[in-house]
């Protein structure tokens, strides 16, 4: 018990110092500042909006096609 809780102690502190050494350059620049780099604020909802249209299909076919046969006793469809 200690030994995995010590691994996930350590595995939480490996990903926070990835992260923030990753991070780091990020925050010390401000190309993102200038008006040649500028984001157009319309397109967000419509990539938000596409992005969990696209998730629900993805789970709904694969409750139809996957999970209903399995829990029904018929053969999945491949």
């Amino acid at each position: 018990m200690r030994r995995s809780v010590a691994r996930l102690v350590i595995a939480g502190a490996f990903a926070t110092v990835l992260v923030a050494l990753v991070a780091g350059p990020a925050g010390a620049t401000t190309v993102l500042a200038n008006d040649e780099y500028k984001w157009y604020y319309w397109v967000a909802p419509i990539l938000a909006v596409s992005f969990f249209g696209v998730v629900g299909l993805l789970s709904l076919v694969y409750y139809r096609k996957v999970l209903i046969p399995k829990y029904r006793g018929r053969r999945v469809e491949e």
